[in-house]
C-alpha cells in the first residue's frame, strides 16, 4: 500500500512539473512546449523594451564567498519605466558605508541612466545608474529570452555583489485577439 501511495505522489509530481511552464492558449488549452517557449519569448522581449519588468532573485554570489541560495521568494529588481525598485540582500565588506545602509540594497528611486544593448540575439545587457540618500548603484542586468537574468551590483562603499533569477512572467495568457484589455498592476515595491 506504502509503494502504492509513493509512486501515486511521484507520478502526480512528475506531471505537475511538466505543465507548470506551460502557456495556455485562447481555447483554454495549454499550448506545446515549442510555441510556450516563443509566447515567453516575446512576452519578455515586450516587458524589457517596455522598461516593465520584475526580475525575481534566488541566488547570491558574494565576492568573497560562496553562492547562497535565497530561501525566501522576497528578493527582487523591479524596473518600472523610469524607476527601480530593490529589494535585495547583501553579504560582503562595506568601507565607510552611510549610516543605517547596512541592510542591503532596499529602495525606490528614479534612475539616472538607462542603457541597453543586445550583444546576442537572445540576449539584453541593461546597464543602469541610480542613487538615493545614502549611495550610488550601478546596476548590470544580463536578460536571456528564455526568462534567465543575472545582476551585478557595482557601489561606492561595498564590494561588489552579483545576484541570478529569472523574470516574472506568472500567469501569461494568449488573449484573443482584438482590443487589449487594461492589465491590472500587480502589487509593485
Amino acid at each position: 500500500m506504502k509503494n502504492i501511495f509513493l509512486a501515486l505522489l511521484a507520478l502526480l509530481t512528475f506531471a505537475a512539473c511538466d505543465t507548470s511552464s506551460q502557456v495556455i492558449g485562447t481555447d483554454g488549452k495549454p499550448l506545446s512546449k515549442e510555441e510556450s517557449q516563443k509566447v515567453i519569448r516575446n512576452t519578455i522581449a515586450s516587458k524589457v523594451e517596455n522598461r516593465d519588468y520584475r526580475i525575481l532573485v534566488d541566488h547570491m554570489t558574494p565576492m568573497h564567498g560562496p553562492m547562497m541560495t535565497l530561501r525566501d521568494n522576497d528578493w527582487a529588481l523591479e524596473i518600472h519605466h523610469d524607476s527601480i525598485g530593490s529589494i535585495l540582500p547583501y553579504i560582503g565588506r562595506g568601507y565607510n558605508v552611510p549610516y543605517g545602509s547596512a541592510m542591503g540594497f532596499h529602495f525606490i528611486t528614479r534612475m539616472d541612466s538607462y542603457t541597453e544593448e543586445k550583444p546576442k540575439p537572445d540576449m539584453w545587457r541593461i546597464n543602469i545608474k541610480c542613487h538615493n540618500a545614502m549611495e550610488g548603484y550601478n546596476f548590470q542586468v544580463d536578460i536571456y529570452d528564455n526568462g534567465q537574468a543575472y545582476i551585478s551590483v557595482v557601489t561606492r562603499y561595498r564590494d561588489i555583489v552579483s545576484y541570478s533569477g529569472h523574470i516574472d512572467v506568472d500567469g501569461v495568457r494568449l488573449k484573443k485577439a482584438g482590443k487589449p484589455k487594461k492589465e491590472e498592476k500587480l502589487n509593485r515595491i
